[in-house]
């Protein structure tokens, strides 16, 4: 027998808990608050084997999943199930997932979705921070729009875009300014990023 609810009343922490306590196997979908499917988490005896959610797949989309306040979720432990794309312990999956959303909810307020960032100069060798600069180009661009970018090519989620956005900032190689003439407060809860809202 399948388990349909709402995630407002079974947060999606514990209803991942409950499928590795009880070793559970089944296909998890994940609806936002207007029905249309956000993800599938699929499970074989308690282990995660096969995470996607829009472009992101394994661990990523397992994170962004994690943000899920509202909407509703259908288990069918009958589904018929794919061969495991990942072999994942579901209790270190939360226990990293938890700490990164933490640390995103963080960085949405350092790094306001409005705000924009400007390019200043130098040169980065990582791959990632070489796709935002180049995003960035020689104007300058929101930050909402920095992430939506760095969420379209599907091996990044929006952790990866605040963290990198983060550091860029932190050696000097982009300028932060705030939106519409008004000064940054580190602070102040600005708006989330657009991407993740559900």
């Amino acid at each position: 027998m399948g388990l349909r609810g709402d995630l407002g009343e079974l947060a999606l922490p514990d209803l991942v808990e409950m499928t590795s306590v009880g070793n559970k196997t089944g296909r998890l979908v994940l609806y936002d608050e207007e029905d249309a499917v956000a993800g599938v988490l699929t499970f074989r005896a308690g282990r995660l084997v096969g995470a996607r959610s829009g472009e992101l797949t394994a661990e990523r989309a397992f994170y962004a999943l994690l943000g899920l306040r509202t909407g509703s979720f259908d288990f069918d432990p009958t589904a018929e199930l794919e061969d495991d794309e990942v072999d994942l312990p579901t209790g270190s999956l939360l226990i990293e997932g938890m700490r990164r959303l933490d640390e995103t909810y963080s960085l949405r307020r350092q790094l306001p979705a409005p705000a924009l960032v400007r390019y200043v100069g130098g040169l980065s060798d990582d791959p990632l921070e070489m796709r935002v600069l180049g995003y960035i180009g020689p104007g300058a661009r929101t930050v909402g729009d920095v992430v939506e970018a760095v969420l379209v090519a599907g091996d990044a989620d929006e952790y990866d875009a605040l963290h990198t956005l983060r550091h860029l900032v932190d050696v000097g190689m982009v300028r932060l300014e705030p939106a519409s003439g008004e000064e940054p407060d580190p602070d102040a809860g600005g708006p989330p990023q657009p991407e993740l809202e559900r």
